[in-house]
């Protein structure tokens, strides 16, 4: 998704005190793509003293109560409006006549009284921070972003006009580090309207980050109104509007992600490895015997050199054989992951069907599978889950016991210090897993040279995930957040093309939405009776997905028993972002 910039087209007093001036400048930055258009709303009492040299000058150009009234909504037939406010009087008139939203000047950001006026709207607020310090700030933020505003703070100040030299962009980047977890950062730009740098400038600070960016606008700059100074006219603005809207689509999008241009360009241009020469059956791989090239239309994505290097290859090869995983020998690992606790249908691991509990019917399942090397059970060290341990030791398969909120942790514990490529994550409640895909998604993965691959297209309870070893390790270590990693899955498919991923593909007669998983009584009752019904046909444990298949299409009522059942989605606090920095062979930073 492109990045998208609100540009606010800034009136000030550039209307001479003419409403109807006001107005012109209003909408000519509306019909022009600004976002919105913003009015200096104050009165001369709230914004200095009677002293003041420029109170006559003030008092002249602001607009009474009544003129805001008609003036605010006819620009809203435009467009949006937003208001600098100067005092709690003019947030009062300004809100009466519908403003969308409210900057607080500079001068005003410690104006308590202002500030919690404008905080109590619950619209969208602006911060200035021309000469404004971190701590004055802070506390202005605390106060506007009390109530779930999240404010947005404006870097920029007008020196009529500001010099380049003056406008320091890099305090944008500072300004993200301190309040970015809590603000949107922008830019007004004050320098002078004819100068070229009055479009560079906000250019430089929209890919800087700042997602709002201020220009002030006039009919006539040479006609040297007030606040003409930095100025664009209507034919610059909706010039220099276009240029932003074009820039959008060249630094929007997701960082993580490839456009299917860039895609298509990946997969065009990067070389893979191909044999040097014919290699028979057996010949362990040396840096020798391979060699990169560009390949035409290639299948999988790139290898890695460390996948191939001393490993035997399991059959003959010719002269430019494209290399994948499948070439060389994998050691391949299935780790079902299960615990007692569950709010849902408790003790559901142990639960009979077909004359064997839940999770005992999961192993002897894996244990018929030839593509797997070993088989580890992972679960918990809690004292609830010692049953757990000890039917996977009834059944021969080794165990594992780590950390209850760290999934992630527990699959790695059980393949610590051991040589193993591949890595099948089994949950403890999907236990209908089908030897054939099992097969089918491990060559598929191996094939493609993936780094996941997923079988979701099959009724859920029926599948497996395929991940590398390497893969999770990176993930354990890279991870922002590892509180989360019981949705292991989405720190794959929430991270877009860093890692390559592939689907499994799946025969149209078993891709159904089938809920064949084991997490309430409705589900326990579909799978019980399931069950028996491959006993009855002399096959409890070695059936097939045509098997089931069969079954429902035999019985379509027990498919229905859970179809109301609504399954679980990842938590929204859960976060999946990685720290690019981290490598594989390196600490974690």
């Amino acid at each position: 998704m492109n990045r998208h910039i609100d540009i606010v087209a800034e009136v000030a007093n550039a209307h001479q005190g003419n409403p109807e001036t006001a107005l012109e400048i209003a909408r000519a930055g509306l019909e022009a793509g600004a976002d919105a258009a913003k009015y200096q709303v104050y009165f001369a009492d709230e914004l200095l003293v009677r002293a003041h040299p420029r109170f006559q000058h003030f008092s002249k150009q602001s607009f009474a109560p009544a003129i805001w009234e008609k003036l605010i909504p006819d620009t809203k037939k435009h467009g949006a409006v937003y208001c600098d406010v100067f005092g709690v009087r003019a947030v009062a008139v300004a809100d009466a006549a519908g403003a969308d939203g409210y900057k607080i000047h500079s001068s005003d950001t410690g104006n308590v009284p202002l500030l919690k006026a404008v905080a109590k709207t619950g619209k969208r607020a602006f911060l200035s921070a021309g000469g404004t310090t971190a701590r004055e700030l802070a506390a202005a933020v605390a106060i506007v972003g009390a109530d779930g505003v999240r404010p947005t703070i404006l870097h920029g100040f007008q020196s009529y006009p500001t010099a380049v030299e003056d406008s320091c962009l890099d305090r944008l980047k500072w300004l993200f580090d301190l309040f970015g977890d809590d603000c949107d950062i922008g830019y007004m730009d004050h320098v002078a309207g004819d100068d070229p740098l009055s479009v560079t400038l906000p250019i430089l600070a929209m890919g800087m980050g700042a997602t709002v960016i201020e220009k002030h606008m006039t009919l006539d700059r040479a006609a040297k109104g007030v606040d003409y100074y930095s100025s664009m006219e209507p034919h610059e603005f909706r010039d220099f509007v276009a240029m932003i809207r074009r820039l959008e689509t060249a630094g929007g999008g997701q960082p993580t992600r490839f456009s299917d241009a860039e895609r298509h360009y990946r997969n065009t241009v990067k070389k893979h490895w191909v044999a040097a020469r014919p290699l028979p059956a057996g010949h362990v791989l040396a840096e020798a015997d391979v060699v990169m090239k560009r390949v035409d239309g290639a299948a999988a994505g790139p290898l890695a050199l460390e996948n191939l290097l001393g490993r035997p290859l399991l059959h003959a090869v010719e002269d430019e054989h494209v290399f994948s995983r499948a070439d060389v020998k994998q050691i391949v690992y299935a780790l079902p992951v299960a615990r007692s606790a569950s709010s849902r249908l408790p003790g559901k691991a142990l639960l009979d069907v077909a004359g064997m509990p839940a999770l005992g019917h999961l192993f002897e399942r894996l244990k018929r599978i030839p593509e797997i090397d070993r088989t580890v059970f992972c679960t918990t060290t809690e004292p609830a889950d010692d049953a757990l341990a000890a039917l996977a030791a009834e059944h021969d398969l080794d165990v594992y016991r780590g950390p209850v909120d760290d999934v992630l942790g527990r699959i790695l514990g059980a393949i610590e210090g051991v040589d193993v490529d591949v890595v099948l994550r089994v949950t403890g409640d999907d236990i209908l897993i089908d030897a054939d895909y099992v097969r089918r998604a491990v060559e598929h993965h191996l094939g493609q040279n993936a780094e996941y691959s997923d079988l979701k297209e099959l009724p859920s309870g029926t599948e497996v995930e395929v991940f590398d070893a390497d893969l999770l390790r990176w993930i354990w270590r890279a991870a922002a957040d590892r509180e989360g990693t019981e949705y292991l899955t989405f720190y794959v498919t929430h991270n877009g093309d860093q890692i390559g991923t592939t689907k499994v593909p799946v025969d149209p007669k078993h891709a159904h939405d089938w809920r064949l998983t084991l997490d309430t009584p409705e589900d326990y009752e579909v799978i019980r009776r399931l069950l028996q019904g491959m006993r009855d046909i002399g096959k409890p444990l070695d059936y097939t997905l045509d098997d089931i298949v069969a079954f429902f299409e035999a019985n379509p009522d027990v498919a229905k028993i859970n179809a109301g059942v609504r399954q679980r989605t990842s938590v929204p606090h859960v976060r999946t972002d990685m720290n690019w920095r981290y490598r594989l062979d390196g600490d974690r930073p």
